[in-house]
């Protein structure tokens, strides 16, 4: 078998078998070039700080990364025309709150430029949120960008029954199952629901590009 496998390989014109070797080269070069394009666009910077933070509050990494993405494309200086600020876009009055039930001392609203600072007050709101709003996950992401007052507001307005406490267990969360678990098109406010979809949809990019580095353990 082999040897007529040769001899097949032997009536190949060199110029198609060179032909064919480019050809498998620039597949390879072509999937190995989009996979980095898309981790330049989808970058996981800080993954140490946000691995440390996202697991002392039950959270996927790669939700945070997508929060952060979306909030401030992983600058730990941005501050928003409303006065957000750093990695997660925390607002100083929120940051002092997070910090008084974390314990810090002398909060100033500066120190949420620093990475690690903004990281444990960012999801440590996102878990409180997430008791909130019983680990319904498109009410979570509204309520990080929209306020939690407002949020609670528009679902009551509907109807829909808020069960406090996460009903899920799951852990990290969101789980594996990423669902539209209260219809986006309910939210009232254009911003929050056009920012819900992109948490949503950067939070599936990210799983695709780092999901397997995460779960093997490599960095």
């Amino acid at each position: 078998m082999f040897r007529s496998a040769r001899r097949l390989a032997g009536r190949i014109p060199g110029s198609w078998r060179t032909a064919g070797l480019v050809f498998l080269v620039l597949v390879v070069v072509f999937f190995a070039g989009r996979q980095a394009i898309l981790r330049y666009v989808y970058p996981f910077s800080y993954r140490e700080e946000i691995i440390t933070y996202a697991d002392r509050n039950g959270l996927d990494p790669l939700f945070v990364a997508a929060i952060v993405r979306t909030e401030s494309g992983f600058r730990p200086g941005a501050v928003s025309p409303k006065g957000a600020v750093g990695l997660m876009q925390i607002m100083p009055d929120t940051g002092r709150w997070a910090a008084e039930n974390l314990g810090f001392a002398h909060f100033e609203p500066d120190m949420l430029k620093d990475p690690a600072t903004n990281l444990m007050i960012g999801t440590w709101y996102l878990a409180e949120l997430r008791k909130e709003f019983g680990s319904n996950l498109v009410l979570v992401v509204a309520a990080y960008n929209a306020g939690r007052g407002q949020v609670r507001e528009w679902v009551e307005k509907d109807g829909y029954e808020l069960r406090p406490g996460p009903h899920s267990t799951v852990s990290p969360w969101p789980g594996a199952e990423v669902t539209e678990d209260y219809p986006v098109a309910k939210l009232a406010l254009a911003e929050t629901r056009d920012y819900v979809r992109r948490v949503i949809a950067s939070l599936k990019t990210y799983r695709r590009l780092y999901g397997p580095v995460l779960e093997s353990g490599s960095s």
